[in-house]
Parts: C-alpha cells; structure tokens; sequence
C-alpha cells in the first residue's frame, strides 16, 4: 500500500527510494568503553573486526557497491592497510571518533580535540580529508553537530528524525551539513548482539522496511560491524539485502556523501 501523502521527490535516475550502507569499525574500543572489564569475552569478540572487515570488504566488491565505512581514529592507526583498501575499492571513510568515547560525556574543547585528531589521523592514512561524522554510540549533546559543521564537514547520521535527509544549520553562517536519519532497527547490533537472531530475521526487517521506503521516497541508512556483520552467518543478511535491492531495480544504493551532496544540491535548488 502507497501512502501518498508521504510520496518524496524523485531520487536521481528516477529511483524510488536510496540505501546507504554504513560500516562502523570500533576495533576493541567500542565493547571496551561499553563492557566492564571483566567481560573478556564480548571485549575479545572484537578481535574480529579486521577478519570481518575483509569479508565485507569482499562482498561489496562482488556486487559492485560502494559504501560508507566509519572508522575509530585509533582502530584505523591499528589497521592502516585496511582503511586504505577500503579507499582503493571506492568507499568512504568516515569520522567515528577517536577511541569511541561518548562525546555527551565531554567537553565542546574535548569534543572538538577527538573530531580533529580523528579527521587528521583518516587524512593522512587515505589522503582524502573525511567530510562525514557518525557519534559513537550516537551519544551526542548540543555542542556536537556545530563542531562538525564548523570542521566543514557535510553529512552527519545521529538522529533519528524522519525517512529522509534534512538539511541543518547549527551556524547560519556556515554551509548547511545534512542529517542523514539511522535507526536501531538499522543496526546489526540489534539482531547478533543484543539479541541472538538469524540473519533471516535481520534480512526480513530491513526488505520490509526498504520496501515501505521505496513506496514513500525514503532513506534506509544502515549501520554494521564488521565484528557484528562481518561473521559468516550475519554477512548473508547484507548480501540478501543488496541482492534484493539491486534487484528492485529502483534503488539508488550509495555512499554516504554521495547522497549528501545530492541532497545538499536539491536543497539550493
């Protein structure tokens, strides 16, 4: 059923609705600033992250698809040759923080030192300068959008508040920077961590929701980790949803800032 009082503009090329797939590579500071410390073993399950991160790395170039990789300052200075494959293969490397800290918890000064440390560390591994941000834990306050937005950056993708992207202005002096909505529907850590699910469930949810997106001009932006996603099993749940939306015909399926700029443009226009 069409909702048509929701119906969007039309995407480029005509599409009905976009998906951007979005990577967060923690390394072990995620679970580590998450768990206690004795919980060794969620906190060792991060060792995976490199492993799973070659897997999706490989799936996304059996399909062709470019996507948008958010890496953890420190986890990109433990693997360097992994951001720079990501960059060889067509995707964007995002900010995610330095050590995945949660920036409510900081200072505007303290906040601001983490984004730049972390866009330095990205520039100088890949040679191109990140414009996009994801909040670790999407644990954001006031202060952390205007610091990106005066770091020049273009996108972010911390609040959930709609289908589609919109357009911000912390600074009216400042160019415009988009949010780009998530969900914790979208998000792999619901289905393999918090819960143990099979990659079916994780599958259904998010066609089902693509499918209500594509009737109403939306954005499905998801978040994955390769630790999470990466694993055998989980990592059939992308691929189905690729597949799937390839399949559609219809779907624009891009990068983050990619969609960014296009919608930064529609907006001017």
């Amino acid at each position: 059923m069409t909702n048509s009082h929701l119906l969007a503009p039309t995407w480029p090329a005509g599409h009905r609705a976009a998906l951007c797939l979005t990577f967060d590579v923690d390394g072990i500071y995620g679970e580590a600033n998450y768990r206690r410390p004795d919980e060794t073993y969620w906190i060792s399950q991060t060792a995976y992250d490199p492993i799973g991160a070659k897997r999706i790395l490989a799936l996304l170039a059996d399909t062709g698809i470019q996507a948008t990789f958010c890496w953890v300052g420190r986890a990109a200075e433990d693997q360097p040759d992994l951001v720079k494959r990501a960059i060889a293969d067509g995707h964007e490397v995002a900010l995610h923080s330095w050590d995945h800290r949660y920036y409510n918890q900081m200072s505007d000064a303290e906040q601001r030192f983490d984004m730049e440390r972390s866009l330095e560390t990205l520039d100088r591994i890949t040679g191109v300068r990140p414009v996009g941000h994801k909040t670790a834990g999407w644990r954001f306050n006031e202060a952390t959008h205007a610091i990106a937005q005066e770091l020049g950056l273009i996108w972010l993708m911390d609040v959930p508040g709609g289908d589609q992207p919109y357009v911000v202005q912390s600074h009216l002096g400042l160019d415009p920077i988009v949010q780009l909505p998530p969900s914790w529907l979208w998000d792999d850590y619901n289905y393999f961590v918090d819960r143990t699910l099979t990659s079916d469930h994780a599958f259904n949810a998010w066609r089902d929701d693509l499918d209500v997106l594509r009737d109403e001009g939306g954005l499905l932006a998801l978040t994955c980790h390769p630790f999470v996603s990466g694993r055998p099993g989980p990592s059939r749940a992308i691929a189905r949803l690729i597949d799937y939306a390839i399949d559609l015909g219809d779907v624009w399926i891009a990068r983050a800032d990619h969609i960014a700029r296009w919608w930064l443009e529609r907006d001017q226009a």
